[in-house]
């Protein structure tokens, strides 16, 4: 029995790795636009937050005028003598009427307790019964003898003030402590030109993430590259500040108001490239 062999030859071998090495060549072409864009998208992404430090330039006080009594065309004639002599004290500071706003006045009827006190004892009579309450005979069968007290009112007046410089402040507050105003809310402190310091705190917040990114990327052992992508995290939404509005006539120095300091921060979220070294 003849026994027949096969043998490979060298040609097909060789062909065969041919085909192997083009599908792996057409593999990675095929990968390499995937691959590169891959690298393009990473990077570092990092955080930054800038301060400015502003002294307020903008001051606002509200007070209330406030008077009861039986008869609201009294109360008003006395509340508006007070609101009167306050607008004179803000204008003797040359005070602009566009800065003084007084139309929110307020009436409201007061509820008083009821005071009864039996001063007598109840007489029963052939014809009617009567009881004395408060030293006065009141008829049970009849409402006629009855009398109805003036409801007791409340009327008040608010006052808003702006100024420009606390020093103003401080002389309207000595001035409508001797009008003898009701009530003096805190005054509060604001910044005019607000958003300029906004756009400063924004600019040092981006510096700040930058200066992060240099260091990450550094010990990373990378070079940092431009900027992919920036975005703010903060608003300039401003809450004004407060201080309390006290002077005290007994005082024998004259006190002067500080108005510190205001923060204005800005945060913002940066995107680097990096670059091989």
């Amino acid at each position: 029995m003849n026994m027949i062999s096969f043998t490979r030859s060298p040609k097909s071998s060789q062909l065969k790795c041919k085909r192997i090495q083009t599908c792996v060549t057409l593999l990675v072409c095929l990968l390499f636009p995937t691959i590169a864009s891959a690298f393009e998208e990473t990077g570092i992404e990092v955080s930054g937050q800038g301060s400015v430090v502003v002294t307020p330039d903008q001051f606002s006080l509200t007070l209330t005028i406030t008077e009861r009594g039986r008869l609201p065309s009294k109360l008003k004639a006395l509340v508006d003598k007070k609101s009167n002599s306050v607008i004179s004290a803000a204008k003797s500071l040359a005070v602009k009427e566009s800065n003084i706003s007084s139309a929110r006045v307020n009436l409201r009827i007061v509820e008083e307790k009821p005071s009864i006190q039996v001063q007598g004892v109840e007489l029963k009579r052939a014809r009617q019964e009567s009881i004395y309450i408060d030293g006065q005979s009141i008829n049970q069968q009849t409402n006629h003898g009855i009398e109805h007290k003036q409801p007791l009112f409340e009327l008040s007046r608010q006052i808003t003030v702006g100024f420009n410089k606390i020093d103003e402040y401080d002389s309207f507050l000595a001035q409508i402590i001797k009008i003898n105003v009701s009530h003096i809310s805190p005054l509060s402190m604001s910044i005019s030109d607000r958003d300029e310091y906004y756009q400063q705190a924004l600019l040092k917040a981006i510096s700040h993430a930058k200066q992060k990114a240099q260091r990450m990327s550094k010990q990373a052992g990378h070079n940092l590259g431009k900027i992919m992508l920036i975005k703010e995290l903060s608003s300039n939404n401003y809450r004004p500040m407060y201080a309390e509005a006290m002077m005290s006539d007994a005082s024998p120095r004259t006190h002067s108001s500080l108005t510190g300091s205001q923060d204005i921060t800005a945060r913002v979220l940066v995107k680097f490239s990096l670059e091989n070294r």
